[in-house]
């Protein structure tokens, strides 16, 4: 079946229902894109708090459904529990949900209609628990306990959107480092004197290269999602020897100090080289930021043109 949209030309009329199919047609377009590329669930935020003993709060969030539609809770909403049995446990979920509102009504002429539709999730609570489809997303589950009161909420039950894979593959990056000056300690200079700190990599839009030696860092960007490294991939060529290392770093708010773990170390001493090195390494830990750098030493003329991390 074929996709159509509109084609627009000089003196040509239109008429209500091309308007609606210009509509349509972007609609369908970028909830496919959702649906295929992203899968469903809570994209950001949406998170269930306890507000009182009978309330809670579904906070300010988006989340897509089942269709690719984005549902957008554009400020909290408060909801009170006390109708519920006392020692039982309710499932607050979002869904997707049209509404017309007065302020929009227009009556003149002979018609009679809205000028807007109002795309407003609706926030439900429920004792079942919610087909997992992906037409209604769980948000959380709160527990009443035996006063009737809200004692515990699990969010364990909800599907965040990162779930769906869309972390995993290859990211290629182009190779621009960032030259790592030599530090003096005292009277010493490290690394030794007869290092040249004017010597760099030359980088142009897709790769890097020295004529002599040259050494330089890069940050490496750890996508959404993303909760391990694979692999990592190096490629280019060189008349001497190059040494790569790959770095996780970050604060551990627990321990209240920057981690330093060194992932791969290697020399490549070959002309032409494509470095291919499994991993399994774990990104994301309980109050752990993580971040990846390759640091990389070419000495004598090195070219390099791929660095490549495979996430999961």
């Amino acid at each position: 079946m074929s996709v159509k949209r509109l084609n627009y030309f000089t003196h040509q009329f239109l008429r209500e229902q091309d308007f609606q199919a210009e509509q349509a047609y972007h609609m369908v377009m970028r909830r496919q894109h959702n649906r295929l590329l992203h899968g469903w669930g809570v994209v950001q935020g949406l998170e269930v708090r306890k507000k009182s003993d009978h309330e809670i709060t579904i906070e300010a969030g988006t989340a897509i459904d089942d269709q690719g539609r984005e549902l957008v809770l554009a400020a909290p909403v408060v909801r009170n529990l006390s109708a519920f049995e006392r020692s039982s446990h309710v499932y607050v979920t979002i869904a997707y949900a049209e509404t017309w509102e007065e302020a929009d009504h227009h009556s003149s002429g002979g018609v009679d209609a809205y000028t807007r539709v109002t795309e407003s999730p609706e926030i439900s609570e429920k004792k079942q628990e919610p087909p997992k489809d992906g037409a209604v997303i769980a948000l959380a589950r709160v527990h009443i306990n035996e006063d009737g009161n809200v004692h515990q909420i699990e969010g364990n039950v909800r599907k965040t959107l990162d779930e769906s894979g869309s972390a995993t593959g290859w990211m290629r990056l182009p190779f621009k480092p960032v030259r790592l000056e030599a530090l003096r300690i005292g009277e010493k200079l490290t690394p030794p004197k007869q290092w040249d700190v004017g010597l760099e990599f030359t980088v142009d839009v897709a790769s890097a290269y020295c004529e002599k030696n040259a050494r330089g860092s890069m940050s490496i960007p750890v996508p959404p999602g993303a909760k391990k490294i694979k692999a990592f991939r190096i490629c280019g060529t060189t008349r001497g020897k190059v040494e790569v290392e790959l770095v996780r770093t970050g604060w551990n708010v627990e321990e209240n100090k920057g981690g330093h773990k060194v992932l791969l170390n290697r020399a490549v001493e070959r002309e032409w080289f494509d470095e291919h090195v499994p991993l399994e390494e774990e990104l994301q830990t309980l109050n752990e930021f993580h971040a990846l750098a390759v640091s990389v030493i070419a000495d004598g003329k090195t070219e390099i043109w791929l660095v490549a991390v495979r996430y999961e």
